[in-house]
């Protein structure tokens, strides 16, 4: 804890610093933070695990980040802290182990474990990125170090995919406006020394450094313009994503993001417990009817987990009306297709092929920056619960 707040204060000092005097550079800190508490009707119980992030019930984990960022016309750096997870009960769950010691105050074979709680503020996985970049060739070549995230060849839409983090070092080609051409190196997926391994035995290696091999690289591109954005890259430890979104359809968004894992790294097995691979895709079409002179929208989400003898297919139809600045009604259905039934139960532990939910929700909005939510949700899996939450951007 006292490690990571140190290297967080000191990168800001060293940005204060080097801002100091400097002709247009610029600070930018922004964030949100997002919380809520559910209550499950037929078990009396409240929660924050189920946090509802918004429009589409994403399911998403209670948040605060803050993110920090300076710029100069030739180098920068970036910085993000973010804690998921707190809540009523959602501390992580710390055991500790005592020695037991006999009547002489020695030490026994004998353990007594203590376990105890502790929220996640301050731990490694809380820096989500820290990495500083330069520009060359008046910015169409850029190169980044440190933690990293992908700023550039990413895809915009729900989940922000990228095939690469950890780490490492990158660098970003800009031959020509929009278009953006990326290498990297990094320990996102690499491999490790083992201690059995051979270069460990004969001392060319320790046991945990990171093995240089063709697993560190990552490559992607990405085109963007006003009209639409195409992105895609590859690791070659064996993940694969891809994107477009259409932008010049006004009030419409419309966005498709997928991602390919191989048998290797997809943590996947089929019904002979052999590994396979897995796709996942994530798609959106939304149109705000508010240029027709209506507060009305109406959309769905969908999402599909393409796994050999267990794929599921989510439709999220939803819809939402401004009843004023203030006051927004909301209304979704959730529908969840399973291919096989045997792996998924449902809540009195019988085997189900297709399950669906019920969603409405009042959101208040307070100005451009809070919103604060109440719903009711109906889940053939997990029964009924109310709740609601709240969300602040700052």
């Amino acid at each position: 804890m006292k490690k990571i707040i140190m290297v967080a204060l000191a990168s800001v000092a060293m940005g204060f610093a080097f801002a100091e005097g400097e002709v247009g550079s610029a600070w930018d800190v922004n964030g949100y933070f997002r919380t809520g508490v559910e209550g499950n009707l037929d078990a009396k119980d409240a929660e924050t695990k189920v946090y509802k992030d918004g429009q589409y019930y994403g399911n998403g984990k209670s948040r605060a980040r803050l993110n920090i960022n300076f710029t100069q016309e030739e180098y920068g750096f970036k910085f993000r802290y973010q804690c998921d997870g707190f809540g009523l009960n959602n501390a992580d769950t710390v055991t500790t182990k005592s020695k037991v010691l006999d009547k002489n105050g020695d030490d026994t074979t004998n353990y007594i474990e203590t376990k105890s709680t502790k929220e996640t503020w301050f731990t490694q996985d809380n820096l989500k990125y820290m990495m500083g970049y330069a520009k060359f060739y008046d910015g169409k070549i850029i190169a980044e170090a440190g933690k990293l995230m992908d700023f550039y060849t990413n895809s915009e839409a729900r989940y922000e995919y990228q095939a690469m983090g950890g780490y490492g070092a990158r660098a970003v080609f800009i031959p020509v406006e929009g278009l953006y051409l990326s290498a990297a190196g990094s320990t996102y997926r690499a491999d490790k020394f083992a201690a059995d391994d051979d270069s460990v035995k004969d001392g060319k290696a320790k046991a945990g450094d990171i093995k240089l091999n063709k697993k560190l690289v990552t490559l992607s591109a990405k085109y963007k313009n006003k009209d639409f954005a195409i992105a895609g890259g590859h690791n070659f430890a064996g993940e694969s994503y891809g994107f477009f979104a259409l932008k010049s359809i006004q009030n419409l968004k419309f966005n498709i993001e997928a991602k390919y894992l191989d048998k290797e790294i997809s943590g996947k097995t089929n019904d002979d417990g052999e590994k396979t691979a897995m796709t996942e895709a994530w798609e959106l079409i939304n149109y705000n009817f508010k240029g027709l002179g209506t507060p009305l929208e109406v959309g769905v989400y969908c999402h599909q987990i393409i796994v050999k003898d267990d794929t599921s297919y989510e439709f999220y139809p939803h819809m939402s009306y401004a009843i004023n600045s203030v006051i927004s009604p909301e209304f979704e259905v959730g529908i969840i297709k399973y291919t096989n039934g045997e792996k998924h139960k449902n809540y009195d532990k019988e085997d189900q092929s297709m399950t669906f939910s019920v969603t409405p929700s009042i959101k208040f909005t307070a100005g451009k920056k809070a919103t604060v939510k109440v719903y009711y949700n109906y889940d053939k899996k997990d029964k009924s619960s109310m709740g609601t939450t709240l969300r602040v951007n700052y």
